[in-house]
C-alpha cells in the first residue's frame, strides 16, 4: 500500500521517496504518463518486450503478453506494425501495456485519457476496469471524473494540491459537491 506520510511516499513500509526510478520499477511500480513515451520507429512486440526488463518481468514475460494481448486484442493483430503509426487510442493501449509487462503490482496512469475521442475513452475505461478485475492495483490521475469513480474502490478530490474529499468511487459519485464542481450536475 503506498501512503503519503510527512512528505514522504511509503510502500509498505519502505520510503521510496527518494529511491532512483529503475529501483520503484523493481519494487513493483509501473508508471504510464500522459505522453505515452513509445518508441515510434519499433514494432508494437518490440515495444512491449522493453517493458519486460526487470529481472521479475524477464520470468513472467510470456504470461505477462498473454494478459496484455487478451486485455488489448488490437495490439496483437498490430504486433508487427511501427508503434508510430498507430492511432493516438491504439498508442496509450499500447503505452499501458508495456507498464504491465513490467510485473507491476501498482500500474499509475496519468491522465490515460488525455486527446482521445470520447467513444475511445469510454474503451479505455472498460479496460481499467478488467485491470483491476486482474487485482492489479491501479492508481488513476484523470480529467474525467464521472468514468474514473465508476471504475474507482476509492477516490480522493485534490484542490491546489490538498486532498478537500475521499470516500469510495460510488460515494463520490453521489456527492454533492463533487456533482456540482466537478460533474457539472
Amino acid at each position: 500500500m503506498i501512503r503519503p506520510k510527512n512528505g514522504r511516499i511509503i510502500l509498505d513500509s519502505f520510503d521510496i521517496s527518494k529511491y532512483e526510478a529503475y529501483k520503484r520499477t523493481e519494487l513493483g511500480i509501473s508508471y504510464v504518463p500522459a505522453e505515452r513515451e513509445l518508441f515510434p520507429q519499433m514494432t508494437v512486440i518490440e515495444n512491449l518486450e522493453l517493458g519486460a526488463f526487470t529481472k521479475r518481468a524477464r520470468k513472467r514475460k510470456e504470461e505477462n503478453l498473454e494478459l496484455v494481448f487478451r486485455l488489448f486484442p488490437r495490439l496483437k493483430e498490430r504486433k508487427n506494425q511501427l508503434a508510430g503509426t498507430m492511432s493516438g487510442g491504439e498508442q496509450q493501449m499500447l503505452a499501458i501495456a508495456r507498464g504491465m509487462m513490467t510485473c507491476p503490482t501498482i500500474l499509475m496512469l496519468d491522465e490515460p485519457s488525455t486527446g482521445l475521442a470520447p467513444k475511445l475513452v469510454a474503451e479505455l475505461f472498460e479496460v481499467i476496469r478488467k485491470i483491476t478485475e486482474e487485482n492489479l492495483t491501479v492508481l488513476l490521475v484523470e480529467q474525467h471524473m464521472t468514468q474514473a469513480l465508476s471504475v474507482a474502490d476509492r477516490g480522493y478530490v485534490l484542490e491546489t494540491g490538498r486532498i478537500t474529499l475521499s470516500g469510495s468511487g460510488e460515494e463520490l459519485l453521489v456527492n454533492p459537491l463533487v456533482k456540482q464542481a466537478y460533474l457539472g450536475v
